[in-house]
């Protein structure tokens, strides 16, 4: 039987303004038809009744790790690997995005490709968790895994290894393709931090300086784009985002260190910024209480402003912005990354909510056809906020219901903590 979402004030993630009174009618999980309340006069259906607060699409995070574990610091499930453990936490970590209001995400960097069979796992015993692209374990250039141990990345050498590495990794399942395209040569990630505080702002980069080459990158990137896939890169100082970005990338991931002539390379080939502001901001705000080494603190305190102002500048040059929160630190939630738009970065509240919901399914490219607004041939994967986040950007904290596929799917409880914990291992 076909069902019917009634709604009083709707936003529908297109840009355009909030629509009042409408109705949705869903069959097969897919948006059938959307308009007023009286176009549905008579309908046969099941009626969901969400004619308090407003409703959003669902979001998404195009840019996490559900199966990371923290104990003993972030890559603690890369250097010693529980495999049990990672699954374990995987689901947990899909189920609270979900009462988060995240009902689509993309998974971009696991060991052993262990997103994958997390995704196989929810859908076999039909978790709670959003819909979920998987990237598996990412491509490295020679050199580029940290020790021997290093199990979230596999090296390559040459255009011919890396249209290769692709062409397997693809038929292993994954529904992109993430690149590791500059790295640290060592393993003491603390030590790289103190050599650059060491360093005037503009100096060169002490550290990460080995990289994919551009032949590498684009022969990846055609071998993926020829069936439909995306490709990420992991990148964070400039001359990497250039590569990148020169080499075909569908999305820069962290991006942290921009300058004009990456903002034009992203404006001439539509790819996608993915900030994971989150990250940074989490580290200034609960480093402390965290016992992180302090480096990693006054790191991110002294790049704060630059990050935000560089962000800014590439925003309102038109670079598309996407919501990643790269939560590989305990206790991070999704909720961080879309507020920060707005109150670090200077945002509206409606282009950070398209940055969570339209912006984040352009990233996911086939993956996220249907998802990310609400019309007609689109998942029914919706949010139902208690107040108006265009008033107020914060109220996408209060949730009442989140709904995928045509189905009430998630209720925050507070009792619980379902929906205000954040991301553990």
């Amino acid at each position: 039987m076909d069902t019917l979402i009634r709604t009083s004030t709707l936003i529908d993630g297109t840009g355009a303004p909030a629509r009042h009174g409408w109705s949705l009618l869903v069959r097969d999980g897919l948006i059938h038809q959307i308009g007023p309340d009286a176009d549905f006069a008579g309908a046969e259906a099941a009626v969901i009744d969400l004619t308090t607060g407003v409703i959003v699409p669902g979001f998404l995070d195009v840019h996490t790790h559900f199966c990371y574990i923290h104990e003993a610091g972030f890559q603690q499930s890369a250097q010693h690997p529980n495999r049990a453990a990672m699954l374990l936490a995987g689901a947990d970590n899909a189920a609270e995005w979900l009462h988060q209001g995240v009902t689509s995400t993309r998974l971009v960097g696991t060991p052993f490709d262990m997103d994958i069979e997390l995704r196989s796992v929810v859908r076999g015993e039909k978790l709670p968790a959003p819909r979920m692209a998987c990237a598996g374990r990412m491509m490295t250039m020679v050199g580029g895994r940290r020790n021997a141990w290093d199990f979230m990345k596999e090296e390559i050498n040459g255009a011919d290894e890396a249209r290769r590495w692709t062409r397997a990794h693809l038929g292993r399942g994954a529904d992109l393709v993430k690149l590791y395209c500059t790295t640290l040569l060592e393993e003491n990630v603390a030590d790289y931090l103190a050599r650059a505080l060491a360093l005037p702002d503009d100096a060169p980069d002490p550290g990460r300086w080995s990289s994919l080459t551009v032949e590498e990158i684009r022969a990846v990137c055609d071998e993926a784009h020829k069936v439909g896939r995306t490709v990420a890169a992991h990148v964070a100082p400039t001359f990497g985002i250039k590569l990148a970005l020169r080499g075909g990338v569908d999305t820069i991931e962290h991006g942290t260190v921009l300058d004009d002539e990456c903002i034009e390379l992203f404006l001439q080939t539509g790819a996608t910024l993915v900030p994971t502001l989150s990250v940074m901001h989490y580290q200034m705000t609960h480093g402390d209480a965290l016992g992180l080494p302090p480096v990693f603190t006054e790191f991110a305190r002294r790049r704060w402003d630059s990050q935000v102002s560089m962000l800014r500048r590439a925003a309102d040059a038109g670079v598309k912005i996407a919501t990643g929160t790269d939560a590989i630190i305990d206790g991070m939630q999704y909720y961080d990354e879309v507020e920060l738009l707005v109150d670090a970065v200077g945002l509206a509240p409606m282009d950070a909510l398209l940055a969570a919901t339209r912006n984040g399914a352009g990233a996911l490219g086939m993956a996220g056809e249907k998802a990310g607004t609400l019309e007609p041939g689109k998942f029914a994967d919706l949010v139902q906020l208690n107040g108006d986040p265009l008033a107020d950007i914060h109220h996408i904290r209060d949730i009442m219901t989140v709904v995928q596929g045509g189905r009430v799917a998630a209720v925050p409880d507070r009792a619980s903590g379902r929906g205000h914990r954040g991301h553990h291992g």
